[in-house]
């Protein structure tokens, strides 16, 4: 897969489970305050990996080819930490 298409598929990918997260926030509403409360620890830290991801993102269009694969192991890496973190916080609303 080309640089720029693993970028723009992996920037997709983030921005997908961000739409899922909003729509968990709707139903945050709704919910307890221990569960208000712990849905938006989860959603800080969301927001901090998505911060990372991107910056991630960011080196991996600046890396030259002899590293481009470390970065790209990186990023997938830390999307993988990404899709557990969202997981972990669906887990909240079953």
């Amino acid at each position: 897969m080309e640089r720029n298409e693993y970028r723009e598929n992996v920037k997709k990918a983030i921005d997908e489970i961000f739409d899922q997260i909003e729509a968990l926030r709707a139903k945050a509403d709704n919910a307890s305050d221990k569960v208000r409360q712990e849905y938006n620890e989860k959603i800080k830290e969301l927001e901090m990996l998505r911060n990372q991801m991107e910056s991630k993102l960011d080196e991996l269009a600046q890396a030259a080819d002899s590293k481009w694969d470390e970065v790209k192991d990186t990023v997938n890496s830390s999307l993988e930490s990404f899709k557990e973190g969202f997981k972990k916080l669906g887990s909240l609303f079953d």
